[in-house]
């Protein structure tokens, strides 16, 4: 960045949200198993949660999720009563979020740990390579693993670790905080623009369209699937993946992926320095604003100013800047 360039006004992907029936099973996922430790809990105020997610005259039971105190790549878990679609696992040609990413410390253990508590992974561990420019390529080893509602989980052991806030304060731990959502979408340059350096301030590390076999396994793809994946990367975790598939795609989940209203992987919540500034390139980026600014004090976003928002294509944002 340019000494006179404008600081990103978004350092990340602050957290994502899913969406439960019943806090007790991702408990016992993310908190139990993975090592989460709960940040705070206790409700969105029902003024709040209507103005962001349309959820009514009632208050939003809410757990903040995070991995060795990491503020960032968290889980929001957010009670919904009544869904309005039932629980279902995205597929990778789906359009809308897919699924959440984290590291794990050794994949195969992992794995295995989770096998011996009879948890099935949809895709067991395997290891692909992604073609990033001219010869060089990135080999990347995950596997899927479902969680409750609908939530799909990837594991991955990159072959270099870039840096996670859960690993540097711990690094004896199994697994980090989230570092990674991903969306399909149909648009992807627009999506790109709305994130990147002349929208809310992400660095593009990479942009490829390539095929491989190991990534057709992993992802369930048909062989032979050419699929552009774009890289987001700002100064925290997590990053966004933007991928889109050339040919057909499958179901159309958007419309029923709202947080507060959609079990599973649901939004994201982003912390903003700058929440009029956010807002009004979300504006000139093709995004959508669901109403004004409120201001809130509770367990997802502490006291700050938070707004909805929607990508160009879809995707769900709850954006806040925090108030002292």
């Amino acid at each position: 960045m340019s000494e006179h360039a404008p600081a990103p006004l978004v350092e990340g992907i602050t957290a994502a949200i899913v969406g439960a029936r019943d806090f007790g099973p991702h408990l016992g996922f993310f908190r139990d198993r993975l090592g989460y430790e709960i940040a705070a809990e206790g409700v969105v105020p029902a003024a709040v949660a209507d103005a962001l997610w349309g959820t009514g005259p009632v208050d939003v039971d809410a757990v903040a999720l995070a991995a060795a105190g990491a503020g960032t790549g968290r889980i929001h878990l957010v009670r919904v009563p009544e869904p309005i679609a039932p629980a279902e696992r995205p597929h990778n040609l789906d359009v809308g979020l897919i699924g959440i990413d984290m590291y794990a410390k050794d994949i195969e253990i992992a794995h295995e740990r989770f096998a011996e508590a009879g948890i099935d992974w949809s895709t067991p561990p395997a290891t692909y390579g992604v073609a990033v420019g001219g010869d060089k390529e990135v080999q990347v080893t995950q596997g899927v693993c479902p969680a409750p509602d609908g939530t799909a989980v990837v594991f991955v052991q990159p072959a270099a670790v870039r840096g996670t806030a859960a690993w540097e304060a711990d690094p004896g731990r199994l697994y980090t905080e989230l570092t990674s959502v991903v969306c399909h979408v149909p648009d992807a340059d627009a999506e790109i623009a709305f994130w990147g350096p002349d929208g809310l301030g992400m660095s593009v590390w990479y942009d490829v369209v390539f095929s491989s076999p190991g990534f057709d396994t992993v992802a369930g793809l048909p062989s032979g699937t050419r699929m552009r994946l774009a890289f987001l990367a700002g100064e925290k975790t997590a990053r966004i993946e933007v991928t889109s598939a050339e040919g057909e795609h499958r179901v159309d989940r958007r419309p029923h992926q709202r947080p507060g209203r959609t079990l599973g992987h649901s939004g994201w919540t982003v912390r903003t320095r700058d929440l009029g500034a956010a807002l009004e390139s979300v504006r000139r980026t093709g995004g959508g604003l669901a109403g004004d600014p409120v201001e809130t004090d509770d367990p997802l976003h502490g006291k700050a100013a938070v707004a909805s928002a929607t990508t160009p294509n879809g995707v769900s944002v709850t954006l806040y800047e925090p108030r002292g």
